[in-house]
């Protein structure tokens, strides 16, 4: 499969037309029954006639678990964006990443006709010559963050919603991985204790997430890849495990970690365009002073970095922290990763406020560009002797 083709594929090419869903008048353990029985992480609510109202998934029942489970899907249901079946599965792909969404519907009208999500579009990696060789050292996340198997599931799902990741590898005391949790994970035993207070036999038992260890509820044994293995390979075995995380693991130890969301990235990064997409995450909805400023300072370093690089996607993740007694540390961490047309570059900073934080990561990653450019040259000025 050539670049071109990978460009002129479109959301018909790959839709799913078999749809499991939910009538808004159905309850919140109906939708959740579903998605358990179809091992599948999102539902779209649609009428009778067959019109799409939104869709139901994991990341809402865990951030509204204190609701009923009787609860009519209809009042908690989001809104994803649509796609027609002609869109091209590149735009698809900038739009799962801009929307945070795994699967958008597609629509004729206001009708669904079929749905494209996450596994659908990396399914095609492994056809794309282009794509299906690069190394998953090249993509993945390095030191990726893990909890241990004594943490609760409550401090595990903190920490999926502080990172913004749906997934985390799980060590024991030695540091060696022993399992992975995820946030369908959290779900199930978030509903499970609800189930068993609303019946109301929990006594002598542990009917708080506060109180479960993650050891026993985590997926064990996890599933790791080497660094050097293909990311055809990882497609693969996504697929066969049906997950969307795989753990990087050396000599036992995780090192990095590879999701759904990576391979989305690079797909999208063949969209023709100029322009760079950047997608924000980790602020509040309610700031949006602070995005301007940040797509302000990002725009004036990317411009410098293009004369370094081919700079395709960038990501930025915004972690505010409760500092509480502890005032040794910064306030706020920026996590950036840009993409390029052939690697990543990462960089992290803290600082006491957002923008420090943000032109501090910005520099740091600046100079690492600047740095591995210079190297290439020296390397290729050598090679020229």
């Amino acid at each position: 499969m050539t670049r071109q083709s990978v460009q002129e594929l479109k959301a018909k090419d790959i839709m799913s037309r078999n749809i499991v869903s939910v009538t808004p008048d159905e309850d919140v353990a109906s939708a959740l029954g579903k998605m358990q029985h179809h091992d599948i992480n999102e539902v779209p609510v649609i009428t009778a006639k067959g019109k799409i109202l939104g869709l139901i998934n994991y990341e809402t029942l865990l951030r509204k678990r204190s609701i009923p489970m009787t609860t009519k899907v209809e009042n908690i249901m989001s809104f994803p964006p649509r796609v027609s079946e002609d869109a091209l599965i590149i735009d698809i792909a900038e739009t799962m990443l801009s929307s945070g969404y795994r699967a958008v519907p597609v629509t004729d009208r206001d009708s669904i006709i079929g749905m494209v999500s996450r596994t659908d579009l990396i399914n095609i990696i492994p056809e794309m010559n282009i794509l299906k060789e690069i190394m998953v050292q090249e993509i993945m996340t390095t030191s990726p963050h893990f909890i241990t198997e004594k943490d609760t599931v409550d401090q595990a799902r903190n920490s999926m919603f502080r990172l913004d990741v749906r997934a985390l590898p799980v060590t024991n005391a030695k540091g060696e991985l022993t399992g992975v949790i995820g946030i369908k994970d959290l779900a199930k035993i978030s509903y499970q204790i609800k189930s068993r207070q609303t019946r109301g036999d929990v006594a002598g038992g542990k009917s708080s997430s506060s109180k479960v260890e993650v050891k026993s509820v985590m997926r064990t044994p996890a599933v790791s890849i080497a660094k050097d293995a293909k990311i055809s390979d990882a497609v693969k075995m996504m697929n066969k495990n049906d997950i969307s995380t795989i753990i990087v693991t050396e000599m036992g130890q995780p090192v990095g970690i590879v999701t759904q969301y990576d391979l989305i990235e690079l797909i999208a990064s063949f969209k023709s365009e100029e322009q760079v997409f950047v997608q924000i995450s980790g602020l509040h909805e309610a700031e949006p002073e602070a995005y301007d400023m940040m797509y302000e300072m990002i725009q004036k370093s990317v411009k410098r970095m293009a004369k370094l690089v081919t700079p395709k996607i960038f990501t930025i993740h915004v972690t505010k922290h409760d500092m509480g007694s502890d005032r040794t540390a910064g306030n706020v961490t920026i996590r950036g990763r840009m993409t390029t047309e052939h690697e990543l570059f990462y960089s992290t900073a803290t600082d006491w406020e957002l923008a420090l934080s943000l032109s501090t990561m910005l520099s740091q990653l600046e100079k690492s560009i600047r740095k591995d450019k210079e190297k290439k040259q020296s390397i290729s000025k050598k090679s020229k002797k």
